[in-house]
């Protein structure tokens, strides 16, 4: 029976509870979160193999690499609102999927405590510096020779420079040697030639003992001398000008304003030139790496690898090196300045037993399209000296 003042509902379960609005709402979010964040891990696990697997295995998904400091910053701040959320569970298994990517923070983005005051360089150590002048043409397409010869004028040049897309059929190209010839009691350069053109050159205030080039046949060129830095040290010196992405500036602004979202097609276009380009790359490198592995010095590997930190290439150079940005850099060190200057791919490696001990990109270089990137290295005791 029933209680006094109780009443009975007609239907079997009684009224069903209306969902209110902002209930409604919270569900969608949490739908629509989970769904981007499934998204973004899933990519971030791709890039995380991406320089582990080469190219040529992968396939299309190498793109992915480019993309994974922003990747990660999404996973990162989808895990800042699971943890608003109180979500405590599924931020958890976020995080371990962020606990990877740590240990490759300092690829793309550095914090140097120590250096509060400009050292003064140690006694045993060279300036080196790798640019690419991109035939010496500025974003015009013109030819801007003088402006290059007067920035290198206003600065002091580095012991050692390694140029990429350097061009010696143009006016006024050798005011460049001029130049450097000027500035050093003795001058020393190599050259490379691909296809009948200069496309690498080296220049060394160190004696050049001994050079050689190595020749992809389009995939790349790898240009080595041996410096000798002091009576007792010799160091090989690998400038390298790596297969193109064969991104065009035009490609490049259009991305940048996101206008080939809309462009399935030519975005496809894209997505398979980087790939195809990144098997190219990795094919060569394979080759140099026999090459770097058969030095009889220490080394300096240098160039533009147009490779990222997440990339087989970059993994595959850096084997048994240290990355000058890595240990000296700081700020986020990108080197190429179209894509809203995002990517890194010039780089300074050295072999373990060098130490950098400054590491520089010049940001306010507009020149060409890559920056310059200057690093001081200190050659260490041998061991068992």
């Amino acid at each position: 029976m029933a209680k006094r003042g109780e009443t009975y509902n007609s239907e079997p379960f009684g009224t069903p509870r209306k969902q209110s609005n902002g209930s409604l709402i919270g569900t969608l979010f949490f739908i629509i979160l989970l769904a981007v964040t499934m998204s973004l891990l899933v990519a971030l696990v791709i890039a995380y193999l991406t320089p582990v697997v080469s190219p040529s295995v992968f396939g299309s998904l190498t793109i992915v690499g480019i993309f994974a400091p922003i990747l990660y910053i999404g996973v990162a701040i989808c895990l800042l609102l699971w943890i608003v959320m109180g979500r405590w569970k599924i931020a958890g298994v976020v995080a371990l999927f962020l606990v990877p990517g740590l240990f490759r923070v300092s690829d793309f983005y550095n914090i140097d405590y120590m250096r509060q005051v400009e050292q003064k360089p140690s006694r045993n150590s060279f300036s080196i510096m790798s640019y690419n002048v991109r035939g010496f043409r500025n974003d015009g397409s013109l030819r801007a020779m003088d402006n290059h010869v007067d920035y290198f004028a206003d600065r002091d040049i580095s012991d050692i420079v390694c140029f990429q897309e350097y061009a010696l059929d143009i006016p006024l190209v050798e005011r460049m040697d001029s130049l450097f010839n000027a500035r050093q009691t003795k001058l020393y350069k190599r050259d490379a030639v691909e296809s009948g053109e200069v496309v690498l050159r080296t220049y060394s205030r160190f004696p050049i003992i001994a050079s050689g080039s190595i020749s992809g046949e389009g995939r790349g060129t790898s240009l080595w001398v041996d410096v000798v830095v002091s009576k007792n040290d010799t160091i090989r010196v690998f400038n390298n000008h790596l297969h193109s992405m064969n991104i065009s500036s035009e490609d490049s602004s259009d991305i940048e304003q996101g206008k080939i979202l809309g462009d399935s097609d030519r975005m496809q276009s894209i997505v398979d030139r980087i790939a195809t380009h990144s098997s190219i790359r990795a094919e060569y490198v394979d080759t140099l790496r026999t090459v770097i592995d058969n030095s009889p010095y220490r080394n300096v590997i240098c160039g533009d690898f147009n490779d990222t930190p997440m990339s087989y290439v970059y993994r595959e150079l850096k084997r048994g090196h240290i990355d000058a940005f890595e240990q000296s850099g700081s700020g986020y060190g990108y080197t190429f300045r179209p894509m809203h200057g995002t990517l890194r791919i010039d780089y300074i490696l050295h072999s373990k037993e060098l130490e950098t001990e400054d590491y520089f990109v010049d940001e306010e270089n507009e020149l060409s399209d890559h920056l310059p990137i200057t690093a001081r290295i200190k050659i260490l005791p041998k061991e068992g000296k």
